[in-house]
């Protein structure tokens, strides 16, 4: 696979809405989805979100480890190495990726990270995570998601 993509998708109005339609779009494309948590109990609470939230729809998901994982898209876990490889990983971790984890990241063709536009903690995150994919060699792209919503769309 080799060096992925980056993509920050920030300005966003509600990070766990934005999540959702992105990994739907993904998984819709037909691509393997991992949702890499900050901890287990970050893992479980995304489980139940994406469970209880019927107005995203429907999205296949499981823990890592599950026992229907080979035959889910749509993943999450705290670990890394549970997660890759897959087709797209979306970051929920505040804390940056150590070495080993930068380089695990080849397993993967696209990173995306969701940033709230009231967060500031987040902000300031994601904001040290694109320095240090940077450092690293990858490709790092930025989309404005609240001059998007403000695009007049066209019937």
């Amino acid at each position: 696979m080799g060096t992925p993509r980056v993509s920050f998708y920030f300005n966003v109005a509600n990070r766990d809405r934005a999540l959702s339609q992105l990994a739907g779009k993904a998984w819709k494309q037909g691509l393997s989805v991992a949702i890499a948590t900050e901890s287990e109990a970050d893992s479980h609470a995304l489980d139940r979100f994406l469970w209880e939230s019927p107005s995203i729809g429907f999205l296949p998901h499981c823990l890592a480890g599950d026992e229907v994982a080979g035959d889910t898209p749509i993943w999450l876990d705290h670990r890394l190495d549970a997660l890759v490889p897959r087709n797209v990983l979306f970051n929920l971790n505040a804390r940056d990726w150590a070495e080993d984890e930068l380089q695990a990241l080849s397993q993967v063709d696209r990173v995306i990270e969701v940033v709230a536009h009231d967060d500031e903690a987040g902000r300031q995150d994601a904001r040290r995570h694109v320095a240090r994919y940077r450092q690293a060699g990858f490709d790092v792209e930025f989309t404005d998601m609240a001059k998007l919503e403000q695009v007049p769309q066209h019937g």
